[in-house]
């Protein structure tokens, strides 16, 4: 095993500087440690150094242990170049430990290429750290960093492929520390990815994460990607503005955009940007939690996130949490827009996969469904799965899927769209919600398909256009005295329609509330009313 010391075995302390060293690992296990072999300390600074390994062990792109009290990382390179095997290599752009104090990480590259072995049937590890292996803390700022890597297919049948990067720590993120923006790319097939834009633990106090980018393909990879941390976020963490582009056949990909964990106190999210382009046979899925995958309290502020899908097949999109909203949680201004040809199976939640409750104030969201399947039920919910307490919903727009075909019968439907959530209860209240007939069959509630005790639902818009198919309001609501339905209007200007006088609309049942109206042959809308409609009721071109 070679053991090689950039300037010492040591520390760098005081005002020490590191040289610009390249140190290169033959072996089949190799240790590299471009400066120091303990610690950089006060104010010393790492050189630029380059290490290669071409085997199993660690390379530290400055200091072994760590780096603290003003001292400065280096802007090194790390390479490795390795067959798959069933072998353990981790890199550490700065340091092994931690950085503190007023610390410094340096703007470091560390690449992998990773070639086939016909004979693997190990495990192969690898772990890449853009700063250090522990925690970052005080007022310590990570570099910007860049991660890469290649892999080539490995033709072990029984083997295990892990690649884990770190954009800044292996650990957690606190106090006033602030993450770098950093930038990941792997290529490569068959892999499980695992990507964490700045710490693999917990960010809290007043700790700040970078602008991170991430960027994979290959084919039938596993993906797990954490805009900011693993963990939780608390205190007044805040979140970086991070973006993922996913590319290549059959990948399964979660990614968090802020936090794997809960949000609380005042934590606030980044503004997300999800980009998928893959192509995916189901069940093959993309999951994307805009902020946190498990809850939001407190007074945490979930941040503006945007899904693109141009790829085919699964996406289940959580705005901003995957479980509940509480306390005076407020979602953000989040959007899910699918534009290909490629049919999309989704399902989609405005703000929270559970429940929002409490003081919980719901964002305006935008839901676009792009192509649907005929056979399939895409679900869009503008703001949770159930609402409860005094929570708000947001002002959301449900856009519903077409199809590339003649819609099925009537009473078949490809797109549900519920502009709040499954249930309200208590004294939650509706938003003001705008829901557009796509040219699929779409089943369309404005408020919630269940209004339980004091919730009240909100003035809805339910617009139609021409080739709408056979759709279905189930909530019409007139502002009729006693109901807890809002005002809503239907909105009828993209058909060319002027008057009340132009509509078809069939005789009002009034044990069923129903009524029909045709558009033409094969488009029309039952709507479900409190009473009879009125010109009162549309909104004319």
């Amino acid at each position: 095993m070679a053991i090689l010391f950039g300037d010492t075995s040591g520390s760098l302390t005081g005002k020490q500087h590191g040289g610009d060293q390249t140190l290169v690992g033959a072996d089949p296990a190799n240790s590299l440690f471009g400066d120091a072999g303990v610690d950089l300390r006060d104010h010393a600074v790492g050189g630029n150094d380059t290490l290669l390994t071409s085997g199993a062990g660690s390379e530290f792109g400055d200091a072994g242990r760590d780096i603290s009290d003003h001292a400065a990382g280096g802007a090194d390179t790390l390479t490795a170049q390795v067959e798959f095997a069933n072998i353990t290599l981790n890199m550490f752009g700065d340091a092994g430990g931690n950085i503190s104090d007023h610390a410094t990480g340096g703007a470091d590259t560390l690449s992998a290429h990773l070639t086939e072995s016909h004979n693997f049937r190990g495990i192969f590890a690898l772990n890449m750290y853009g700063d250090v292996g522990g925690d970052i803390s005080d007022h310590a700022v990570a570099g910007d960093d860049t991660l890469s890597f290649q892999a080539e297919r490995a033709g072990g049948s029984a083997s295990s492929k892990m690649i884990t990067s770190y954009g800044d720590a292996g650990g957690n993120l606190s106090d006033h520390a602030v993450g770098g923006n950093d930038t990941f790319n792997g290529q490569g097939p068959e892999i499980f990815f695992r990507f964490f834009g700045d710490a693999g633990g917990s960010m809290s106090g007043f700790a700040h994460g970078g602008n991170d980018s991430f960027t994979t393909g290959g084919f039938e990879n596993n993906n797990r990607f954490w805009g900011d941390a693993a963990g939780d976020m608390s205190g007044h963490a805040s979140g970086g503005d991070d973006s993922l582009a996913v590319d290549g056949f059959n990948p399964h990909t979660f990614f968090y955009g802020d936090a794997g964990g809960n949000m609380s106190d005042r934590a606030i999210g980044g503004n997300d940007t999800f980009n998928d382009s893959s192509v995916a046979t189901f069940p093959d899925l993309n999951i994307f939690y805009g902020d946190a995958g498990g809850n939001m309290s407190g007074h945490v502020q979930g941040g503006n996130d945007t899904f693109n899908k141009t790829g085919s097949e699964g996406s289940t999109f959580y705005g901003d949490a995957g479980g509940d909203m509480s306390d005076h949680a407020h979602g953000g201004n989040d959007t899910f827009i699918a534009t290909n040809l490629h049919r999309q199976w989704v399902f989609f939640y405005g703000d929270a996969g559970g429940n929002m409750g409490d003081q919980a104030v719901g964002g305006d969201d935008t839901y676009n469904g792009g192509n649907v399947f005929p056979q399939l039920l895409n679900r869009a919910y503008g703001d949770a799965a159930t609402m409860s307490g005094n929570a708000r919903g947001g002002n959301d727009t449900l856009i519903a899927g077409n199809l590339d075909a003649t819609p099925p019968p009537a009473g078949s439907f490809q797109t549900l769209l519920v502009g709040d959530a499954q249930t309200m209860s208590d004294n939650a209240r509706g938003g003001n919600d705008r829901l557009i007939s796509g040219t699929g069959n779409d089943d369309m509630w404005g408020d919630a398909q269940a209004l339980l005790g004091n919730a009240k639902g909100g003035n809805d818009t339910f617009v139609f256009n021409a080739n709408s198919g056979h759709d279905v309001i189930e909530d019409f609501g007139q502002g009729v005295a006693g109901s807890n339905l809002g005002t809503d209007h239907i909105d009828v200007s993209g058909l060319g329609i002027t008057s009340f006088g132009q509509l078809d609309i069939s005789a009002f049942d009034p044990t069923s509330h129903d009524s029909t109206i045709a558009f033409s042959p094969g488009n029309e809308v039952v709507v479900h009313s409190q009473v009879a409609l009125t010109p009162q009721d549309f909104l004319f071109a």
